[in-house]
């Protein structure tokens, strides 16, 4: 049971937020990964999640929400992430990465 995290490593937020990720996962459900995905390459300011069970596919904001729901410390924004305006309004601000801020 686990997760592939593919991340951007020109993307200096995106290493920084790998690294806490990895810090925060003593069960050690999270690999991350900078090589390409499934997708292909990874957007700066983007992840993709492949859930190591189903083989599915994440992106956006629910990328985000299946890392929070591998991590104990994130298990309540996870399960947050399920209500559809929480979702919406993360996904929104989740667009586009200059490096230091997402921008909408």
């Amino acid at each position: 049971m686990g997760i592939l995290l593919f991340y951007n490593a020109d993307c200096p937020r995106c290493a920084r937020q790998a690294a806490r990720t990895c810090r925060m996962d003593w069960l050690n459900r999270v690999e991350t990964r900078t090589d390409e995905s499934p997708l292909g390459e990874v957007p700066v300011g983007e992840i993709v999640v492949i859930d190591t069970d189903s083989r599915r596919v994440f992106t956006g904001a629910l990328a985000t929400r299946k890392v929070c729901l591998q991590i104990p410390l994130l298990l309540p924004l996870g399960l947050i992430l399920y209500l559809p305006p929480i979702l919406r309004m993360v996904e929104r601000d989740k667009i586009g990465c200059d490096g230091e801020v997402c921008e909408i």
